[in-house]
């Protein structure tokens, strides 16, 4: 009996099926069937209720359920005070985090990756939290907005405003703004939310400035690529295009006006059995990500 198969279980409880176990840890769904049928025949006990339709506990199953889940905990508490004496913390960790961070991520990722080479990390982009920690068996996920589900540990990284930017081209060519009022006579590059709404109405802390939308797009990656290309202005963090600012390949413009923020939240289950590679991620990117901000 491997502890393997028993984790393998406790996943299968919580998303309910075969089939949504197998897509979360990549396997076949033939190989999740067969090892909870092997674990089943070790115990001399049916776990699940099959049928077309549903898969459900049997009472031996949930009796079981819930005993593993404290013994599991235990035996990932042993094995993490064995990584603390060796100081060679190994393992693999599974990340959400929205498609626009990329940017701001990946440079904190590659410089934990440098600090723990024995520490695997698989992303996964993800847009609501609520369902894909589970559906997808991720470790986290970094998310922007407000949080709702109290069954979460959140923990605020930072609050994220935004700023008005332009490329140096698109000045050259077309002028720089003065004022907010000057905005409305220039192309604007916009996002579209999710709902399908357009951004084209920035919100400042002073007022709201409405602008003419020329170009839109869902992924803030595509956005700060249309602003680099000088195809307009846009209302974008800074934290998401960090590397153009930088390189001065895109300026901010009427920096006076601030805009309303938005926290960003570090987010994952509540439990105490969470891995030692995690734990050390959770706190190098809450103290990471901050200072990348902040440059």
């Amino acid at each position: 009996m491997r502890i393997e198969d028993l984790k393998l279980f406790t996943i299968v409880v919580k998303l309910g099926s075969f089939t949504a176990a197998a897509n979360a840890l990549d396997l076949p769904r033939a190989n999740v069937s067969r090892r909870i049928g092997e674990l089943e025949k070790a115990l001399n006990a049916q776990l699940f209720f099959r049928t077309t339709r549903q898969l459900r506990l049997t009472q031996h199953g949930e009796a079981y359920y819930h005993e593993l889940l404290t013994v599991l905990e235990g035996f990932e508490q042993a094995k993490n005070k064995l990584h603390d004496i060796d100081e060679k913390p190994i393992g693999k960790v599974k990340v959400g985090f929205l498609p626009e961070s990329d940017e701001a991520l990946q440079p904190a990722l590659a410089k934990f990756q440098q600090l723990y080479p024995d520490i695997e990390l698989d992303m996964r982009i993800t847009n609501n939290y609520e369902t894909d920690i589970y559906a997808l068996a991720l470790d986290f996920v970094i998310y922007a907005g407000k949080v709702q589900d109290s069954g979460f540990i959140a923990r605020r990284i930072l609050s994220l405003g935004r700023g008005i930017y332009a490329s140096p081209e698109y000045l050259a060519s077309h002028g720089e703004p003065q004022s907010l009022a000057e905005l409305s006579k220039h192309d604007a590059i916009c996002y579209r939310w999710p709902d399908g709404s357009i951004d084209d109405k920035w919100d400042l802390i002073s007022e709201t400035v409405h602008v003419k939308s020329r170009f839109t797009c869902n992924h803030m990656g595509f956005v700060r690529r249309a602003i680099v290309g000088g195809q307009g202005i846009g209302f974008m963090p800074p934290l998401f295009a960090l590397a153009a600012i930088e390189a001065k390949r895109i300026v901010r413009i009427l920096p006076q006006y601030e805009s309303k923020k938005e926290d960003v939240w570090l987010i994952y289950p509540d439990r105490k059995g969470i891995s030692l590679p995690t734990r050390l991620l959770i706190d190098f990117l809450l103290q990471e990500i901050p200072n990348r901000a902040g440059l």
